[in-house]
């Protein structure tokens, strides 16, 4: 049985009283929060951005590489939409490989758009050529396929797996964040229509909380597990994309990377500052623009995705 979860009424109105409200701001980071709709409080900033971080070009032979995941045992792993392929690059010495290609077939993708490593022992990729979930073990043997059978509108283009093995999956097609256990059964289906979410570009997963990263207005809207809406923090100006790290909510900047310590985003750490040869989310270089799409963490290094290439670009020593 579906679930579609709709909010009340009075929900709704505080939720679009709140998003109209704004914060003046002389620092990128100086942000405003609300815990619910209708509540709010003001951050603080407590760092100097790190400025001697030197990139290094890993890879640069991606069609149009689109997610990165990283295991804990630290194997980097990226969907390659325009190759049909999935890469990997095992840490410390990055050594590459790659599996698949276009079809329909078990090992073969339409359009693998995201994928999410989890421990590394399940690997699942949002085909969404084909218009399902593939998920795989750690030697690229398949365990599963999630056709969405039942569901006639299905475009499935963002994923995140929680620990406890739930899947959330976000309908493109129908703006609807589906939830999902560990055997491939729908448990609810949420319309994000009704929350005045315009997009979602990224998710991720807390402890207790769903994110949904729209940064078309720059709110991360919080979800508890059953799908049921919390409210939404507002984000520094300027922030690409969110993941979670260590449990801790990390943002993509358009000057850097920063790490946070709550949902309120009060307290920031800035884990590198963009040097000058990196312009987000624009270009790598002047001479070959390269749109970032996405970003992973390790413990010594942040990594970014562009459509071509993967770039690492370690701490401040």
């Amino acid at each position: 049985m579906l679930i579609i979860l709709r909010p009340p009424l009075t929900i709704l109105i505080l939720v679009l009283i709140c998003s109209s409200k704004t914060v003046a701001s002389s620092h990128p980071l100086n942000t405003s929060v609300h815990e619910k709709p209708g509540t709010g409080a003001t951050p603080t900033t407590n760092a100097t951005p790190i400025t001697n971080a030197h990139p290094d070009t890993l890879y640069s032979q991606f069609l149009h590489a689109s997610s990165i995941s990283i295991t804990p045992l630290g194997t980097i792993y990226i969907t390659d939409q325009d190759a049909g392929k999935i890469h990997s690059f095992s840490l410390p010495d990055h050594t590459q490989s790659s599996f698949g290609n276009f079809g329909s077939g078990p090992g073969q993708f339409g359009s693998p758009v995201q994928i999410d490593a989890t421990n590394g022992l399940k690997i699942y990729i949002a085909d969404r050529g084909n218009r399902r979930i593939q998920l795989y073990d750690r030697t690229f043997q398949q365990l599963s396929s999630i056709q969405f059978e039942h569901l006639q509108d299905i475009l499935p283009a963002k994923i995140c797996v929680r620990p406890t093995g739930d899947l959330y999956v976000y309908n493109e097609r129908s703006h609807e964040l589906i939830q999902m256990d560990d055997r491939g059964h729908v448990r609810s289906i949420t319309d994000l229509s009704r929350y005045e979410i315009r997009e979602v570009t990224s998710i991720a997963s807390t402890k207790n909380e769903i994110l949904l990263f729209d940064r078309s207005q720059q709110f991360i809207h919080r979800f508890n597990p059953d799908g049921i809406y919390i409210g939404f923090t507002q984000t520094p100006e300027n922030t690409l994309s969110i993941r979670i790290f260590q449990n801790r909510i990390i943002l993509l900047h358009q000057d850097g990377v920063y790490e946070t310590t709550s949902t309120q985003l009060r307290s920031k750490t800035p884990l590198v500052s963009f040097p000058p040869s990196i312009s987000v989310p624009f270009r790598v270089d002047a001479s070959a623009p390269q749109p970032v799409t996405d970003f992973g963490l390790t413990s010594d290094a942040v990594y970014l995705l562009t459509t071509t290439s993967l770039i690492r670009i370690p701490y401040d020593s």
